[in-house]
């Protein structure tokens, strides 16, 4: 597979849209959800700086199978050291509260697949699909921020 690198910039642009629109909706609403709306900020930075990771370490002549492990060993660390943050158990528990069904979708069938092309890169596995391992879990990741957005749309008001 040809490296594409337009691949990973768009995917920092729609990021970055994500956590600028986001952060606009954040300031202006008084909703008692808007923890969801944060979460949408944390994915879009999570991902700004996985897009953006292999870029950076392509500039430094560093063999492309090297970069897309890294990139990918990266961004699993990066996503468990959010999960693991304090803010985050806040958010998890608030979560399942509002919506146990859509929690589950959101934490199983969704973030199943974002970590497990990552552990294939963290354990070496396939290295031929490294950089595609990367990329699906970014698109997945901003799939997710999303599925928090219309989480927050649809949560009851009050």
């Amino acid at each position: 597979m040809e490296t594409s690198y337009d691949i990973l910039i768009g995917l920092a642009s729609i990021s970055g849209i994500f956590i600028g629109f986001t952060a606009l909706i954040t300031a202006s609403d008084d909703n008692k959800h808007s923890f969801l709306l944060k979460g949408v900020i944390n994915i879009g930075m999570l991902c700004l700086v996985a897009s953006l990771f292999p870029i950076l370490l392509g500039k430094f002549n560093i063999n492309k199978d090297l970069i897309w492990r890294l990139s990918g060993i990266l961004f699993f660390i990066i996503i468990w050291f959010s999960l693991l943050h304090s803010t985050t158990r806040r958010f998890l528990i608030k979560q399942f509260k509002i919506d146990l069904k859509a929690a589950l979708f959101f934490w199983v069938v969704i973030e199943t697949p974002i970590q497990l092309p990552l552990i294939f890169c963290v354990l070496n596995i396939y290295p031929e699909y490294h950089e595609a391992f990367l990329i699906v879990s970014i698109v997945l990741n901003i799939i997710q921020a999303g599925y928090l957005l219309v989480q927050f749309v649809h949560a009851p008001k009050q």
